[in-house]
């Protein structure tokens, strides 16, 4: 039996490894919002300073996941994965044993590297594993996991900061890790690297973080009042640099860090740019709900977790119908129709404000969710069988960068918004008119920003220019 076959036989022993790595890495996301509003308090800590435990968690993400990918390459899935496993579980330890917002902080870059190594092959791993007509199944099952990781977190979250204590969000963590690092360590051994000869382009990589780091931390500081016009001049133009540096390192490097031939496969484009696109708009809201019902609808952390969980919930039903129903009718109508439920539930959300209930919540977010079941897995599919298969490690590192940039540049843009436009009428409005006020202006230009997704989208082919 030929080692494909072999691979290809144990298809969902492998299939576990990258769903367990998504639903660590999303239970980790999605139960850290729903404590923030109580790190704020713990820690006497601003909304946009408070932000950094989710932004520095996805920024470090973003930066290193290139980088990340080429050494996925270079050694081996088993290599990432024992590697993401170890300094994930690592890093919850070093989180829930912080006693203020700084080394909290910092403890959360450290897991954000160890998800960067999780987060970097789960897609390649799928396509790796699974034959061509079965691909769109593996995806929606990874979807699926996706979701229960978001829809667990919201709920044992909240409870967990009611009852227990915020260190508690991080510390269920821990078992989670060992058991991964463990079932990881023993199956993967049959999968051999697929290029160890490769090089690694460190020059390269310095460059783009450098980017990276930079344009976020401008615009999650642009409107801050204690932040100069020199300050923020030096920071983008240090991000301006480091964005030409990565380019121009791209195209006069014998090893690139990414490779930039793969943006000539135009539906691989148009799939990247969009999913960033509902990346951003997706954690804009996340990271101002929480607040918004605590705040203005007084919600306990538990009952705060309870609505959040709608989102998740509808993904996680609707996403694996999106991926078998792809496998038989294509990726266009699927992808944008689901954009478009998904701009419906965004602008309702905008409509919300102190006179709300919980209800008018949830029929806002049900909308949500169900758009992004509908539009994520078809679009990933479309993603991952647009390129050659030699292309699949760096393609299943993008598809992670564009969902941890746009998470990343969410958080990092909304809170500043939001901090910048309640601050302006804070002095005319009261404390509950002035956050309504902002919340609503906010949600709205993200809904905005999701009218461009669906224009792009409409311009993808049906199937891929290639399967691989």
């Amino acid at each position: 039996m030929s080692v494909d076959s072999q691979i290809y036989d144990r298809r969902y022993w492998f299939l576990m490894v990258a769903a367990l790595s998504a639903f660590i890495a999303t239970l980790d996301a999605s139960i850290v919002n729903v404590s923030l509003p109580t790190l704020s308090r713990t820690f006497s800590a601003p909304i946009d300073l408070v932000a950094w435990v989710v932004l520095a968690y996805s920024l470090t993400i973003t930066s290193i996941l290139l980088l990340v990918g080429r050494i996925a390459v270079r050694k081996g899935y088993r290599f990432t994965y024992l590697t993401g496993f170890s300094l994930f579980t690592l890093g919850s330890l070093f989180c829930s044993l912080s006693n203020s917002i700084w080394p909290l902080i910092a403890s959360r870059v450290l897991q954000g590297i160890g998800s960067a190594f999780l987060m970097a092959s789960g897609p390649a791993l799928i396509t790796r594993a699974f034959p061509v007509r079965e691909r769109g199944r593996g995806m929606g099952i990874i979807g699926t996991a996706v979701g229960v990781g978001l829809m667990s977190g919201p709920p044992l979250g909240g409870y967990l900061v009611t009852a227990v204590g915020w260190q508690s969000v991080f510390l269920i963590n821990i078992p989670i890790g060992i058991f991964g690092f463990i079932y990881a360590g023993r199956l993967l051994r049959l999968l051999k690297p697929d290029h160890p000869e490769s090089r690694i382009d460190l020059v390269g990589a310095i460059f783009q973080i450098i980017g990276i780091v930079c344009l976020l931390l401008f615009f999650n500081r642009l409107y801050h009042p204690n932040w100069t016009p020199e300050m923020l001049l030096l920071v983008i133009g240090l991000a301006i640099a480091g964005i030409a540096g990565f380019f121009w390192r791209e195209t006069h490097t014998e090893n690139p860090l990414l490779g930039l031939s793969i943006f000539t496969h135009r539906q691989f484009s148009i799939a990247i740019t969009t999913s960033l696109l509902v990346f951003i708009c997706t954690s804009s809201g996340l990271v101002l709900i929480p607040f918004y019902l605590e705040e203005l609808l007084h919600l306990l952390p538990r009952q705060v977790g309870l609505v959040l969980v709608t989102i998740p919930i509808c993904t996680l039903i609707v996403a694996p119908i999106a991926g078998r129903v792809s496998d038989a009718v294509g990726y266009r109508f699927l992808t944008t129709a689901g954009l478009i439920v998904f701009i419906f539930g965004v602008f309702w959300t905008a409509t919300l404000d102190v006179d709300s209930s919980r209800f008018d919540v949830v029929q806002r977010l049900i909308l949500i969710g169900i758009g992004l079941g509908i539009f994520q897995t078809p679009n990933s599919s479309a993603m991952m069988s647009s390129v050659p298969r030699k292309n699949v490690g760096i393609a299943s590192g993008l598809l992670a960068v564009a969902r941890n940039l746009g998470l990343a540049t969410g958080v990092a843009v909304s809170t500043a918004m939001f901090t910048s436009r309640r601050n302006l009428y804070g002095e005319v409005m009261s404390s509950s008119a002035s956050f309504e006020n902002a919340f609503q202006w906010v949600v709205a230009a993200v809904g905005c920003l999701a009218i461009v997704a669906v224009i792009i989208s409409i311009l993808r082919q049906n199937r891929p220019e290639k399967f691989v």
